[in-house]
């Protein structure tokens, strides 16, 4: 029998709405809300792979006296097979009116495997650095990556390979993330099996022990060490938070500055931000980025 490996990680968030927060998505142009306004503009082609472009939603404070302004990218779940940049929109203009610039973006999905997940990631950041575009959105330099549930497994990787190429991201925060994708996954609580066949097609093998790439994928064995992280996670999450404690652990060996924010209850991916773990999250994203 093929061995279970941890997947429930991505169950939850296909329709994905911040808790408690009941305003709609904020709608292309200039909005106002609470006296702050966010521009946002939808569908910016930021990669183009096999013909096809990869899209991105800018929402960006117009205070420009106040900018440059830091810059977010915000990476959906959706077990790296379904989503869209769309379940990020809430998010990006609650960033938007904190002052923060948020890029809300979609990636490959699977069929495509890893590492193009992180990699598409990768080039969302390199695209933000381009000269033209911190002058088109009024950005400072700083980026950070924050990823719910599969996002959240896709945003350390791609830190891991950023800082590797000596480019790291000032931050990452992540909501509900998987640390260990390998077999050792089963040891880490009570995991939920159900999603055995989605994993493999993202590692792109057929059975977990016999698959090399999923300690390559696997966060926990591929730590950023030089990029501060904000691991966000359920006490009764469908993925273990023994999870995110051994994910906090590996980090703290390697010498990381690392936080790991228990929210209590059920909750996963973009359901664990209420206006406590908001705050937490935004103080957390502003201190380690040059305003």
């Amino acid at each position: 029998m093929r061995t279970r490996l941890l997947l429930g990680f991505v169950a939850l968030v296909s329709a994905v709405l911040l808790a408690g927060c009941q305003s709609s998505p904020p709608a292309p142009g200039a909005t106002t809300t609470g006296g702050v306004t966010v521009d946002v503009e939808k569908s910016i082609a930021y990669e183009q792979v096999d013909g096809k472009d990869l899209d991105l939603d800018a929402c960006i404070p117009k205070d420009d006296s106040a900018g440059p302004f830091p810059a977010v990218i915000l990476i959906h779940g959706g077990a790296f097979q379904e989503g869209s940049r769309s379940n990020m929109l809430s998010l990006c203009g609650e960033l938007a009116k904190d002052g923060l610039a948020a890029f809300a973006i979609d990636y490959r999905l699977l069929p495509a495997s890893f590492p193009a997940q992180a990699e598409d990631t990768a080039t969302a950041v390199d695209w933000l650095r381009e000269t033209a575009q911190t002058d088109r959105f009024n950005l400072s330099g700083d980026i950070a990556l924050l990823g719910s549930s599969a996002g959240g497994i896709i945003a350390l990787t791609a830190a891991d390979a950023l800082a590797k190429s000596g480019s790291p991201v000032s931050a990452v925060v992540t909501l509900s993330a998987a640390g260990d994708l390998t077999s050792e996954a089963l040891a880490l609580g009570d995991p939920d099996p159900s999603l055995e066949e989605v994993v493999l097609s993202y590692l792109g093998c057929d059975d977990i022990d016999d698959c090399p790439q999923a300690v390559t994928a696997s966060p926990r064995f591929n730590v950023p060490a030089d990029t501060p992280t904000l691991l966000v996670h359920g006490s009764e999450d469908v993925i273990p938070v023994e999870q995110a404690e051994a994910l906090e652990q590996a980090m703290r060996e390697a010498g990381a500055d690392v936080t790991l924010l228990v929210v209590d209850g059920e909750r996963h991916g973009l359901q664990l931000i209420d206006n406590g773990s908001r705050v937490q999250i935004r103080d957390f994203l502003v201190d380690r980025m040059s305003p």
